[in-house]
């Protein structure tokens, strides 16, 4: 969803001296979130990045934060035992692969969020949840293989 005033926000938020701190809340909400769906389903959380191996390759789901401070992104990614992307059919191309990767035209990257939403309006972060649960690890169970017992 495109948001004409975030510009401004940030503007103000920049100018918080509180922001700073703000923003590690915001940080922490977001961890939590995305670790409340991705641990059951068996990744573990290495700093900004969980990850799952199996005999099939490695998937994972990377936090990277914006350089400026405003935002963070969600970076998913599969390697092949031999380090190559998977030659599959369903793979996008390329090494990163991000949540509106999952539309076939979308708006903006579900998967970019920025502080101040995050701080400001919660919620915001269910839609990446969502595509998480609903789309991306089905996804990387497909590319891992249907045998849980690899895993």
């Amino acid at each position: 969803m495109d948001d004409p005033d975030l510009s401004a926000r940030k503007h103000l938020a920049g100018s918080d001296p509180a922001f700073p701190a703000r923003r590690e809340e915001a940080w922490g909400r977001i961890v939590a979130a995305l670790d409340g769906v991705l641990g059951p389903a068996g990744y573990g959380l290495t700093r900004t990045t969980w990850n799952k191996v199996t005999a099939a390759g490695k998937s994972a789901v990377h936090l990277q934060r914006d350089r400026y401070g405003w935002d963070v992104r969600i970076v998913l990614r599969f390697v092949t035992p031999d380090g190559e992307v998977p030659d599959h059919s369903d793979w996008p191309g390329g090494e990163d692969v991000s949540l509106a990767d999952f539309f076939e035209a979308a708006a903006s990257d579900p998967g970019t969020l920025a502080f101040v939403d995050v701080l400001e309006r919660p919620e915001c972060l269910d839609l990446a949840v969502e595509i998480l649960r609903e789309q991306v690890l089905p996804w990387f169970d497909a590319l891992h293989g249907d045998d849980p017992s690899r895993t």
